[in-house]
């Protein structure tokens, strides 16, 4: 790994480095950097910071530790050409998608952090990334001097839920009043993403239920609704017209708003307080479809970072609280473009889509999980039987929702 200076005034320093992603960055690999002068006039005298780097490295491992089919295999009957050359493919598409996301989020931190005003790392150098000519990069903030996550397989609370919410009424009132020139229509090659997943949704789903040992609990709910949780048809309808039939202003989300890219503020012990230290991970950035609409990064966020305990007590004020925050921002109700029956009806849609990708994402995130932590068996054991509640809790009020106010959509795509 090459270390460039920035500052050519400075050549005697020493740069130790370790990877603080472990599994969790899936499209980069996360390097926390520490710069240590050679004639240090103080203690005090050491830097820092955080580099990441677009690739396919972090996956791959989690990939493996879970036994997926890698492309080799699949190869294995081939002859060495044909083999090669689908794998260059399957190279160069992978590395085509990762530079979209790095451009995403480059873009990003460039052009729209500066407009939407919340909580985000410090940038200071941005590499582009260009397959097979140069590695891309973001040199920014090291976060963890003041700010940890926490995993999939841990709780949040009520005043968390409240501060999220905050944040992103004040990101949606700072993207609806900006000239929409800025960013409309920039960020379409992303909307599809998670619509994609539902080709993969239904084996993600039984490896979860297979390690639950809890199989009997949800063969009732995947007998019922394996249909519609793996309908392209409904995902694509959903991240493409949903929001334009509900009227709704289209504005910019974060996309991937769950666990591991939210930051909490530290108190001196390395306590995780209730503020929002910063939102990291920025890659699959798009504009309001479905999976953008303004209610996406709530639903990603509660049923990702909640049990069915918290996540159903802040649904009971999550909607009123989110327009209770956009009309402080407006300044008065009548400017805010939303109802809270179109807010409601939005949520739900994205729910139907986030509680089922929550629970598919298990199995990948407990292998990364495990492989960077040191606990007994007892402690992985009672994550994953947190999880496994926490799905079961999703399924039942997809199933409930499925069966009252979203009923046609279940008849539509389910039956």
């Amino acid at each position: 790994m090459k270390i460039q200076s920035f500052d050519k005034k400075i050549s005697t320093f020493q740069v130790t480095f370790y990877d603080v992603s472990r599994g969790k960055g899936f499209l980069s690999v996360v390097l926390r950097c520490t710069v240590h002068f050679v004639d240090p006039t103080s203690p005090k005298d050491v830097y820092h910071s955080i580099l990441k780097i677009p690739g396919l490295e972090s996956m791959k491992e989690v990939h493996k530790r879970n036994n997926a089919k890698n492309l080799e295999d699949e190869n294995e009957n081939e002859n060495s050409e044909e083999a090669a050359a689908k794998l260059e493919a399957a190279e160069k598409n992978a590395y085509a998608t990762l530079e979209e996301r790095h451009k995403s989020e480059t873009d990003f931190f460039t052009i729209f952090a500066p407009i939407l005003d919340i909580p985000c790392p410090k940038i200071y150098k941005i590499v582009d990334l260009k397959y097979g000519e140069k590695e891309g990069v973001i040199h920014m903030e090291d976060l963890t001097l003041r700010g940890k996550t926490i995993t999939h397989f841990e709780n949040i609370n009520l005043t968390q839920v409240k501060c999220v919410i905050r944040h992103l009424a004040h990101m949606h009132y700072k993207t609806l009043i900006a000239d929409p020139k800025i960013w409309r229509g920039k960020f379409l090659k992303n909307q599809g993403t998670l619509a994609k997943v539902t080709g993969h949704m239904d084996a993600m789903i039984k490896k979860m239920i297979e390690n639950s040992k809890r199989e009997k609990d949800f063969a009732p709910y995947v007998e019922k609704l394996s249909k519609f949780y793996t309908n392209k048809e409904y995902a694509m309808y959903s991240s493409q017209q949903s929001y334009i039939d509900l009227g709704m202003a289209p504005v910019l989300v974060h996309g991937d708003m769950h666990s591991g890219n939210i930051m909490w503020n530290i108190d001196e012990d390395g306590n995780i307080q209730n503020e929002v230290a910063a939102f990291v991970d920025w890659q699959i950035m798009h504009e309001v479809m479905f999976f953008s609409s303004p209610m996406s990064d709530l639903a990603r966020f509660l049923t990702h970072c909640c049990d069915g305990v918290v996540r159903r007590q802040a649904e009971i004020f999550a909607i009123d609280y989110y327009h209770e925050c956009l009309t402080k921002e407006f300044g008065t109700i009548e400017k805010v473009p939303y109802t809270l029956e179109q807010l409601q009806k939005a949520y739900n849609y994205c729910f139907l889509f986030q509680a089922f990708f929550s629970i598919g994402v298990i199995p990948m995130l407990f292998g990364a999980l495990t492989a960077e932590i040191n606990v007994n068996d007892g402690i992985k054991n009672a994550y994953y039987a947190f999880a496994v509640q926490k799905s079961l809790n999703l399924f039942e009020d997809a199933d409930k929702l499925l069966k009252g106010e979203m009923e046609d959509i279940f008849e539509k795509y389910g039956t």
